[in-house]
């Protein structure tokens, strides 16, 4: 850990000619790693940010602040080193070089696939040069026979001609994207149409569903009626008709 003395005194590290200014005004703690912290050893006291500090207590504070020492001088914050600065530059250094050898890897791997294509139209040049001079002059005889025995050969299949095609065709982003759009929009549809027919299979359910209930209810009411029916007729049967008596013989005194 590195400490730096700000005052008037003559052994200070960072030196301010003021009155109000106390001899050891002020220490500052830089460690090796992590943040720094400023102490207040005078009488006129330490201000951070305009906030004044508490004698003889440690304060964090970053390059970034303002600190004043009695409200007549401001901390030159150019006069305290900065022990990070060597890790960063060494960081800096690093990640430079690591881009610099990945640039170099993809530049060497876009070369070699550029010069495999080229590299083998001269080696068929080579093994042409390379053949005798007789046989350079021999025709061909083989030729015509292979021509024949390829137009013998059985016709492509549609799905093989279809696939051929597909693979001819180059990557477009943009018929891939319609292509989704439209499995999206179809997958939709058919949601809707297998719920609208669920809904109308429902309706079905209930409808036929009331309707029975309806027949039952009418069934019901039916048997009701049956019922009453030969009640009423019983009770029609045990009355006495109008000419006709009740069955017990009235008392005429004429007839004694």
């Amino acid at each position: 850990m590195k400490t730096i003395t700000i005052g008037r005194g003559e052994g200070c590290h960072i030196y301010i000619d003021d009155e109000l200014m106390s001899r050891r005004h002020a220490i500052i703690k830089i460690p090796t790693f992590g943040g720094m912290e400023i102490v207040d050893m005078s009488k006129n006291g330490t201000f951070v940010n305009g906030v004044r500090l508490r004698p003889n207590v440690p304060f964090p504070v970053k390059r970034t602040d303002v600190v004043n020492f009695a409200d007549v001088a401001q901390l030159d914050w150019s006069q305290v080193p900065d022990p990070m600065k060597y890790y960063k530059l060494g960081a800096a250094i690093v990640g430079g070089l690591v881009v610099l050898l990945l640039a170099i890897f993809l530049l060497k791997n876009l070369l070699s696939t550029s010069e495999e294509p080229s590299s083998k139209p001269a080696t068929e040049q080579r093994q042409q040069s390379a053949t005798p001079i007789g046989q350079q002059t021999k025709p061909v005889v083989e030729e015509p026979a292979q021509e024949q025995d390829e137009s013998k050969a059985e016709p492509q299949s549609p799905a093989a001609t279809e696939g051929q095609e597909a693979q001819s065709d180059t990557y477009d982003p943009v018929k891939e994207f319609n292509k989704a759009v439209q499995a999206s929009k179809d997958r939709r549809e058919a949601e809707e149409r297998a719920r609208q027919q669920k809904a109308r299979e429902q309706k079905a359910k209930e409808q036929k569903a009331k309707e029975q209930q309806q027949k039952e209810q009418q069934q019901k009411e039916q048997q009701k009626e049956q019922q009453k029916q030969p009640d009423s007729q019983k009770q029609e049967d045990g009355k006495p008709s109008d000419g006709g008596s009740s069955g017990k013989k009235e008392y005429n005194p004429e007839m004694i």
